[in-house]
């Protein structure tokens, strides 16, 4: 876990996912919420932060600087997007306008822009 708390500690993942000592105890015991690590080769590269809502998975991505474009997060995006729920219509994520990586990234799965409020981007995509 300590690998993990490390990961969401870089600047360039606290700007955008925030998580306290409570977070794990949040994904535990809440129905419809689960946290994803990314592995690659036995190393913690990054974490998918999901929950289900009615019939929307919200997902939110982080992958350690020193693992990004390497193709860790699309990977991990498309396995959850091959075995997501049959009761799962939608997916969505909420991305930084900010974060031209992240963005270009949805674009590319499938996702088209929702709508836009501040500075945040919400992509879905009809599954």
């Amino acid at each position: 876990m300590d690998e993990l708390m490390l990961i969401h500690q870089e600047p360039s993942v606290s700007g955008y996912i925030s998580i306290s000592g409570n977070y794990f105890h949040y994904v535990t015991e809440t129905d419809g919420v689960v946290y994803y690590k990314i592995m690659t080769d036995g190393i913690l590269t990054g974490g998918i932060h999901s929950e289900i809502h009615g019939k929307t998975l919200s997902l939110c991505v982080c992958v350690g600087e020193k693992y990004r474009r390497l193709g860790i997060a699309e990977k991990a995006l498309n396995q959850i997007i091959s075995v997501v729920q049959c009761d799962v219509k939608t997916i969505e994520a909420a991305i930084e306008e900010t974060n031209t990586p992240s963005n270009n990234l949805f674009q590319k799965l499938g996702f088209q822009v929702s709508y836009q409020e501040g500075k945040l981007i919400t992509y879905r995509k009809l599954v």
